[in-house]
């Protein structure tokens, strides 16, 4: 239910009607909107400004087409389609799973709970004042925009309790919705409902024991398409590493389980539209032999419901003292020098600036952090990078770590592809970078491996892989020279990019 008020006289009837004027101002006395100035409506007897959305008349309240506010007349068991037809002190609240002609699920006027108010948190109906959760959050009912808060808009939603079908709700008009999916069993089917204008839904499936894999079996769209299929494991499976292949790349979706923790994005190629209703999931962990393992995979949603273009980027910097490549940075390099040092503001940062704005996304906000008393990360080996990465404290913008030297020997750069974005402190939350790449690379060729890290986080994958058989899902990466792509497997390959990979580039959680 909503509560704010537009003054403190709105919970009384309005007054409709009234004697010719026109002219009276804002505060001054009416007797109905005819006397109060054209942009203002007569509210308890006082002319104050028309409204733009319901939540600014108050609880019971409409705001109609024309700016008024409208006493809302729906009586207990009528039926409803917004929270706003609903008088004071009830709320619209979904029936069941009949829908109507329109195939929107049926709700009615229904005695509002004790529960929490709309936007807040919440995993089952009851938790909320207005009956109604769905995407993790406590969802007004609406039939159009002005039903909504400001910042909000009237979207079909899918309802997991309904099998997918569609209702009216009042969602973030832009930014993620993240909330967590339970997960019953080690291999269980879930829903992921994705709204209508969502350009961006991943699932992050993660274990506590790291020594299994997570991820996806299967994942079916709302009108059946089957966008993934596991590909089997060479490993300890009875096929090949070129089989295994085949299968991965011809899924419309890509996606490998994991170790620990793994990323399903959607979408991959923006020829594969996100549907809006509910996609099939088949979540599973995996033992290290292959077969379906013990661990019952904890599973979070992010869903992105607009498109942006800034990119903050958070730098965090592990003990880089007496570093055998310091010739490339005499200054020193930690949180103070490289927030000021133009090797590092010019030749590192314009050059990531240079790249990304190809994608059209503007560098925004850098933040510079220095990473203490961990000398057992400085010099990093792969294995470790998970309690490294778990530092990482931003969900919006990229964690990016600088480390000593990365084990294996002749690894420059780590990270997660595609990353839990819009999702910080878990252990793929950013990537690594090697200062020990400066004793033999320039800053300008670190800055191009650090933009195709990042590239790969928000989504993107090699638009040429080593084998040229293996190709990422986007059909214009070859419109240019393949190896002038910033997508390019090479460390030596170039800093373009295609419309399809920005197209990507702009859905993620991770810009604002």
């Amino acid at each position: 239910m909503r509560h704010a008020t537009l003054s403190v006289h709105l919970l009384v009837v309005v007054a409709l009607t009234g004697c010719p004027g026109g002219d009276a101002g804002i505060g001054s006395p009416c007797g109905g909107h005819a006397d109060c100035a054209a942009n203002l409506q007569c509210v308890a007897d006082v002319c104050v400004p028309r409204c733009q959305r319901a939540p600014e008349c108050g609880d019971g309240y409409a705001c109609d087409g024309d700016g008024y506010c409208r006493r809302a007349t729906g009586q207990l068991g009528d039926g409803c389609t917004s929270e706003v037809e609903c008088a004071t002190g009830l709320s619209c609240q979904i029936d069941g799973d009949t829908v109507n002609e329109r195939d929107r699920l049926l709700a009615s006027c229904t005695a509002s709970n004790t529960g929490r108010p709309a936007g807040a948190a919440c995993v089952t109906d009851s938790d909320c004042r207005n009956g109604t959760c769905g995407l993790g959050h406590c969802l007004d009912l609406c039939a159009n925009n002005r039903d909504c808060a400001a910042g909000q808009a009237c979207m079909a939603i899918p309802r997991v309790e309904a099998a997918g079908a569609l209702f009216g709700g009042c969602l973030l008009a832009q930014g993620n919705v993240v909330w967590s999916i339970p997960v019953l069993a080690p291999n269980a089917e879930i829903l992921l409902p994705v709204p209508e204008r969502a350009s961006y839904a991943s699932l992050v499936f993660s274990v506590d024991d790291a020594a299994q894999k997570v991820g996806a079996v299967s994942v079916r769209s709302p009108t059946g398409t089957a966008l993934y299929r596991v590909p089997c494991d060479p490993s300890v499976a009875t096929c090949s590493l070129d089989e295994s292949n085949q299968q991965y790349y011809a899924n419309l979706v890509r996606h490998r389980p994991e170790p620990g923790q793994s990323v399903l994005a959607m979408p991959s190629n923006p020829q594969v539209a996100l549907e809006t209703g509910a996609y099939r999931v088949l979540a599973s962990s995996f033992r290290p032999n292959g077969t379906a393992g013990s661990a019952i995979p904890n599973v979070t949603a992010v869903i992105r419901l607009d498109s942006a273009v800034i990119l903050d980027l958070h730098l965090y910097f592990l003990d880089l003292d007496d570093h055998p490549c310091a010739p490339a940075f005499d200054a020193g390099l930690d949180a103070a020098t490289a927030s000021t040092e133009s090797f590092f503001q010019s030749d590192f940062l314009g050059q990531i600036r240079g790249i990304f704005s190809r994608g059209g996304i503007a560098l925004g906000g850098v933040t510079y952090h220095d990473v203490p008393n961990h000398p057992e990360l400085d010099g990093l080996d792969i294995v470790d990078a998970g309690a490294l990465l778990a530092l990482g404290a931003h969900a919006k913008g990229i964690n990016v770590f600088f480390v000593r030297t990365l084990s294996p020997v002749g690894l420059q750069a780590f990270g997660p592809g595609p990353g839990p974005a819009g999702l910080a402190g878990t252990r793929k939350s950013g990537i690594v970078i090697g200062i020990d790449t400066l004793c033999y690379r320039s800053w300008r060729q670190l800055a191009r491996l650090t933009a195709h890290e990042i590239g790969r986080y928000m989504g993107l994958y090699h638009n040429v892989e080593l084998d040229p058989r293996w190709t990422d899902p986007i059909a214009d990466t070859d419109d240019i020279e393949s190896k002038n792509n910033l997508m390019f497997f090479s460390e030596l390959g170039g800093e373009e990019l295609s419309p399809g990979q920005r197209n990507i580039l702009t859905r993620s959680p991770v810009l604002r």
